[in-house]
């Protein structure tokens, strides 16, 4: 399977983007020059327009006054001057630089221009031998850096003969020759209106326009249009920079983003708490775990499920807070241990970063691991208690060997003695209390090679009402001879647990509730004995409570411990049974009592977890 980045994903948008900023640019660029090119030809024809409706007008104003002028002694010093006049008149206007007469070498014959600063042209041959005399031509020229528009057109052949350049009749002559038998400047048979035609002439009319304020309008919209391409061009390139910046952030976002959710989640699912406490105590900063670790220990698992938030709370309030607000940060990094709600927790306190003037509040701030050693410490008392019991284990076996065989033989002939003996007081009696000891010394026995022999379990789902039933009517005679109301209210939930077992566990409990009651003298008779369950979390409760007299602290925290009892009859085996099994059963069993308010003995049976979940 092919596997797509992201990376690559967004490369596409970014070449469709460049493409279309570099058509955008090039297709600008086209339509300037298009636009440009245009604007120049429209300025251009608009010029050849002026200086060609000029032109004509300078030829016809230099036509009537040759017609008015004839042909005669004067009239090509007359014609001169009138014609100088006609240009040095027209040349007065703005738009018009000069207006010449100039013969085919690009010599100027009459000019509106002083003498010795007219330039000299160098006609095109195109226009010295192909123009067809009447027709104009139009040149763009610099004359002193002033751009120009040069419009000309060959004169009448009339024109060049008043300027003594030609003959009446269109031969070429240097002057106003004349030939026999002829008019002054006439050939043979040519009238005097027949000097005005149009032949061809060696003499050219130019008139040169000032195109500079034409240009200048041209140079100016070029300027604009170039101006405008460069900021279509400037803001594709800003446009192309803050796309490449963009994406270039939304991918460094889209890393920070991930990087952060990879963080969180991290943190939320790590088994250690991690809280950042600011300098007065306040939790800033709390993970999952360590909401869990620092909840209330609710019954129903509330608590864990959904842990309270406790952002905002103050690290002092908990026992453990104060303790370790005590230790200095800066000093040796070192693992505490605290207990905390049933919890064994390690703790350990870290400046959150080295000091910094920048951050000076942030450097005072703390980081807090909290690590919960419950099921090591449990694992640890499991494996002394084992030490333990393989030590009783041993000694069981050989006090098993050695006792229980001649104990057998000791209880049969107690047994003989009291029947011999019945009716004999008090020797009936001494049978029956060896017969009674002898009994109870089995018991031990027993018990201490249940301790510690370890036992297969078959656990499985039990009706604990059936269980309430067969503990009701099992224990019903001692009940009644110990003035005890029994309360069976157990829940519809059923429980995960070997059989045999739960019924040792409970029988044992009922069993001390019994004696409790039994030798407390103060306790209001009847007393009562009540067995509840409910469903907690991942687990079922089962609440074995009795109004006796209570156990006092030194008995409650050691009473898990073998051969330690608070009865005078004891053999202080029963509650080490019913915390071996419910070890064997990884659940727990806790005591809630106190002197003068009875006892609360609580077993916790985890639910059946399937293999592989």
């Amino acid at each position: 399977m092919d596997v797509v980045h992201p990376e690559g994903r967004e490369k596409g948008p970014l070449v469709a983007l460049v493409l279309a900023l570099i058509v955008l640019g090039l297709g600008s660029l086209y339509l300037t020059w298009q636009s440009i090119a245009q604007q120049r030809k429209i300025v251009e024809d608009h010029m050849i327009m002026t200086g060609n409706s000029i032109l004509r007008g300078v030829d016809n104003n230099i036509f009537r006054i040759a017609r008015t002028l004839r042909m005669g002694n004067q009239s090509a010093p007359l014609f001169r001057t009138m014609t100088e006049e006609l240009f040095t008149e027209l040349a007065k206007s703005e738009d018009i630089e000069f207006v010449t007469l100039f013969d085919r070498s690009g010599q100027p014959l009459v000019t509106s221009v002083k003498e010795g600063m007219h330039p000299i042209f160098q006609l095109p041959e195109a226009v010295a031998e192909d123009i067809e005399p009447g027709r104009a031509w139009h040149v763009m020229a610099e004359v002193g850096k002033t751009s120009v528009l040069l419009s000309g057109l060959q004169v009448r052949s009339g024109i060049a003969a008043l300027l003594g350049l030609e003959e009446p009749g269109g031969e070429h002559g240097g002057g106003h020759g004349q030939r026999r038998g002829m008019g002054p400047g006439m050939g043979p048979g040519m009238g005097p209106g027949m000097m005005f035609d149009d032949s061809r002439s060696s003499v050219y009319l130019v008139v040169g326009l000032n195109a500079e304020k034409h240009m200048r309008q041209f140079r100016q919209y070029r300027q604009a249009a170039t101006y405008q391409t460069g900021y279509v061009f400037l803001a594709a390139v800003v446009l192309w920079s803050l796309a490449f910046a963009y994406l270039r952030r939304r991918g460094a976002s889209r890393k920070l983003v991930r990087l952060e959710r990879f963080q969180n989640k991290l943190l939320d699912n790590m088994p250690d708490g991690l809280v950042t406490l600011a300098e007065d105590g306040e939790i800033l900063a709390a993970n999952r775990s360590a909401r869990e670790l620092l909840a209330p220990d609710e019954e129903d698992g509330s608590a864990s499920r959904n842990p309270p938030e406790i952002v905002g709370a103050n690290w002092h309030d908990f026992d453990f807070g104060r303790r370790t607000a005590e230790n200095n940060p800066s000093g040796p990094v070192e693992w505490e241990q605290f207990d905390y709600q049933d919890r064994s927790l390690e703790i350990l306190s870290l400046p959150f970063q080295e000091h910094d003037e920048d951050e000076a509040s942030e450097s005072r701030q703390l980081l807090v691991l909290i690590r919960d050693r419950t099921h090591i410490r449990s694992l640890e008392e499991d494996l002394n208690e084992a030490k333990r019991l393989a030590a009783i284990g041993s000694l069981a076996a050989g006090v098993a060997h050695e006792v229980r065989n001649p104990l057998s033989s000791l209880r049969g002939f107690a047994q003989l003695f009291a029947t011999k003996l019945k009716g004999q007081a008090p020797l009936d009696q001494y049978a029956a209390a060896m017969v009674q000891e002898a009994d109870r010394l089995n018991r031990v026995v027993t018990d201490l090679l249940y301790l510690a022999r370890p036992r297969q379990l078959d656990p499985s789902p039990i009706d604990l009402a059936k269980v309430g039933d067969s503990l009701r009517q099992l224990m019903r005679f001692d009940f009644e001879d110990k003035q005890i109301e029994p309360e069976f209210d157990f829940g519809a939930e059923p429980v995960y647990a070997d059989p045999d077992a739960l019924r040792q566990v409970l029988l044992n409990l009922i069993s001390n509730s019994l004696d409790a009651i039994q030798g407390c003298a103060d306790c209001d008779k009847p007393g009562h004995i009540r067995l509840t369950s409910s469903q907690g979390h991942k687990g079922v409760w089962i609440i074995v409570a009795d109004d006796g007299p209570g156990m006092d602290p030194e008995i409650r925290d050691e009473v898990f411990k073998p051969f330690v009892t608070g009865k005078k009859t004891g053999t202080g085996l029963g509650l080490a049974i019913v915390q071996n099994i419910m070890r064997a059963h990884k659940g727990r069993v806790l005591i809630e009592s106190e002197p003068g308010k009875g006892t609360e003995m609580k077993l916790f049976f985890p639910d059946h977890v399937a293999e592989g979940d």
